[in-house]
């Protein structure tokens, strides 16, 4: 038996209404009527909650729908993940920008180079999970990302041109690759999203 299901049988065997069991647990009685549906799951909060309400073992309740506990633990693993996205997204900006910038340090760019590859290789991987936890497509992804693309595209082309105005030849060039760089990714960002979106009005 569904979770949902589950709860609306033993609502009714109580001789429950919606709008009592949503006082009890102190939400709205349309919440109570998506999670009986199956639109929704209770937070570990509620689902403790209903579990006294109903007296119905924990163990029952997650055990009888997959979804509900997938639902409990995306929160968990999606928090546990969330701070080392961020500190491969720090190291690998700072080694792909010290690997740009760092011409006196020629002997150490192959260095920096594998540190920023490997980074952004266990970058993507953390991403995809991560997307695939919010079940987040590809085209949402893109939207989401364009707006930093912008940024540090406006970022190296005002550096390019500050680099070229002070006659710095080599900071020049620098900032130049990093705004081509930007300026294409932003390019292919948004014929990515227009094929998708294309490809869904198809469908």
């Amino acid at each position: 038996m569904k979770f949902g299901e589950r709860l609306k049988q033993t609502r009714q065997q109580e001789q429950l209404t919606q709008a009592t069991v949503a006082d009890t647990l102190h939400v709205s009685r349309q919440t109570i009527s998506s999670w009986e549906t199956g639109h929704s799951y209770p937070d570990i909060d509620s689902l403790i909650a209903l579990s006294d309400l109903y007296q119905l073992s924990l163990d029952t309740l997650l055990k009888e729908d997959h979804g509900m506990a997938d639902t409990l633990r995306k929160p968990e693993v999606f928090e546990a993940i969330r701070q080392p996205l961020r500190n491969l997204t720090i190291v690998n900006v700072i080694s792909m920008t010290a690997l740009l910038f760092a011409d006196q340090l020629a002997s150490t760019n192959f260095l920096f180079f594998i540190v920023a590859m490997f980074n952004l290789f266990a970058l993507r991987q953390l991403r995809e999970f991560s997307d695939t936890l919010n079940q987040e497509n590809d085209n949402s992804r893109r939207l989401r990302r364009r707006p930093w693309i912008i940024v540090f595209a406006i970022v190296g082309t005002i550096g390019a041109i500050w680099a070229w105005s002070t006659n710095n030849s080599n900071l020049t060039t620098d900032f130049i690759a990093f705004a081509v760089t930007c300026w294409f990714a932003l390019f292919f960002t948004v014929v990515d999203h227009h094929q998708a979106s294309g490809s869904a009005q198809l469908h």
